[in-house]
């Protein structure tokens, strides 16, 4: 008899595919546990995707060289910021600059039909392409008294092309649907300059400045030539606002939404764990008549690690599978949900679910260990 156990063993009697089969209901409880971790693990990687992508896709697409803020603020999402309009007619003639657009951000109510709610309402240059967003429906083309609704925020209140909405108190009509633009926690309208200079109370403001070069000019040297032109204002690269941008995302949800994934995987750690605990225990005379005809501490290792693989790999399909027949449906209920899975993801999480099948393991493999063949003969 070799040191990879007895002859019957070598030959490939498929005793983890009958362990798993004597007890299928226990089996399948554990898949189904596995499975709703392996969901809620695919869902919060999607969302995190979706968060990073989406929530930073408006200020990380503009097709501007440099952005131009209060001093002090540093990115688009926490912070505050005003400067004087006539700031931008001082950056024209920088050497270089071939186009200033104004932005004026306000964080007010949009009456959509008979409900309220709050969005980042951001008044624009409506001649002007560098703050204009991308638009899936209707126009981008804005005039007075026209609004841009983020698409989810739209479908979420059941807004149309061409419904009349209102502002603090003032009317617009709804012209476009955009996207890149859903924060999550709040969405983004856009509306004419002159319309949020009325709503804000105050017309020569802006909050940022967007600024762009000609092809003959680097961005380092434009930033450069603009840094210091005007007092008490901080210029920024357009690559490193919106580097600004995801730390303030990953300094504030993406940490929340990633701790919570952790925790769906020690919730499938500890299902798998007392599943294969709890079988030893009930089939504790069948390991022990195993050890007494010659089975090798190594072939039970090998035998309890391909339960947990089957029953980790099941539960990872059922995940993908339940994720998939779920998403569509998540998007049409909780339109703000944003849910982008990539392969790189859907990859990670059935290599942690593969990681946390071996570690599931440890725990029985400890207590078959203390096994002995002459409990085959206990009362």
């Amino acid at each position: 008899m070799s040191a990879g156990g007895p002859r019957w063993a070598r030959r490939g009697v498929p005793l983890a595919h009958r362990l798993i089969a004597f007890d299928r209901m226990r089996f399948g409880i554990t898949i189904a546990g596995i499975g709703f971790a392996v969901v809620l693990m695919l869902f919060l990687l999607a969302l995190y995707d979706g968060v990073r992508v989406e929530s930073n896709g408006y200020v990380a697409g503009r097709p501007a060289d440099a952005w131009v803020a209060q001093d002090n603020t540093t990115n688009f999402i926490k912070s505050s910021s005003f400067l004087r309009a006539a700031i931008a007619d001082t950056l024209r003639t920088v050497p270089g600059v071939t186009e200033v657009s104004p932005i004026l951000r306000l964080i007010t109510t949009v009456d959509i039909g008979p409900r309220r709610t709050t969005a980042i309402v951001l008044g624009i240059d409506p001649a002007s392409s560098l703050a204009r967003p991308e638009v899936v429906e209707g126009t981008a083309q804005l005039q007075r008294g026209e609004m841009i609704l983020d698409r989810a925020l739209a479908q979420r209140h059941g807004a149309r092309i061409g419904d009349s909405l209102r502002a603090q108190g003032h009317p617009f009509r709804l012209v476009g649907l955009s996207r890149g633009t859903n924060a999550v926690l709040t969405q983004l309208a856009f509306i004419p300059i002159d319309d949020a200079r009325e709503l804000l109370g105050f017309r020569e403001v802006a909050s940022f400045l967007l600024v762009r070069g000609d092809s003959g000019t680097a961005r380092d040297t434009l930033v450069r030539r603009l840094e210091g032109r005007v007092a008490h204002t901080n210029v920024f690269a357009q690559p490193v606002f919106a580097e600004n941008n995801m730390q303030e995302l990953r300094g504030g949800l993406l940490p929340i939404l990633a701790t919570v994934a952790v925790l769906g995987g020690v919730v499938a750690l500890s299902v798998l764990t007392l599943l294969l605990y709890g079988a030893i225990l009930e089939r504790r005379e069948a390991y022990a008549l195993l050890k007494a005809i010659g089975a090798a501490d190594g072939y039970l290792a090998r035998l309890i690690l391909a339960q947990s693989l089957a029953a980790v790999a099941g539960g990872v399909l059922f995940g993908v599978l339940a994720y998939l027949g779920a998403a569509p449906i998540t998007r049409q209920v909780v339109p703000e949900m944003v849910l982008s899975l990539s392969p790189w993801s859907l990859t990670g999480v059935a290599a942690a679910a593969l990681l946390l099948g071996a570690l599931g393991a440890l725990v029985p493999l400890l207590r078959v260990a203390r096994i002995y063949p002459a409990e085959l003969f206990r009362a």
